[in-house]
């Protein structure tokens, strides 16, 4: 009898585990935190308006592009390519992204869209039925 609630106590588990990796989108939430000047992990959707010429930082290349969320409120994200591979993008092409949001004023941006590296979670960029960390 006492393997019963182990059992049940593993399932439980492992249903939460595979829940904290199920990051839906909410752009209210980014709205909130660019309103507070506060940095956060987000996920949001939106359409993407301009594909940028790649950056090239400290960190390495970047791809960068701008994503519409609505509400007057448009990001630049930042993905970067020595850790990601490229994301094939067009303008008007829906996207979910998860990543930490940086209220920059003026300039907000969403990094760290690759995959987990020890100083960071993970983020990762869904398009065209891919998804890409």
């Amino acid at each position: 009898m006492a393997a019963l609630p182990s059992a049940a106590l593993a399932v439980a588990a492992a249903t939460l585990l595979c829940a904290c990796g199920e990051a839906t989108a909410d752009n209210a939430a980014l709205r909130s935190d660019l309103a507070a000047g506060r940095t956060a992990e987000v996920t949001v959707q939106g359409i993407v308006v301009a594909v940028l010429p790649d950056g090239n930082g400290s960190d390495g290349p970047h791809q960068r592009f701008r994503l519409d969320l609505g509400d007057g409120v448009v990001v630049e994200v930042d993905h970067n390519l020595t850790l990601a591979p490229r994301v094939p993008l067009h303008d008007g092409e829906t996207v979910e992204v998860h990543g930490e949001f940086a209220p920059d004023p003026g300039h907000p941006v969403i990094h760290y869209t690759h995959h987990a590296t020890g100083r960071h979670e993970g983020g990762w960029i869904q398009a065209g039925g891919q998804t890409y960390s």
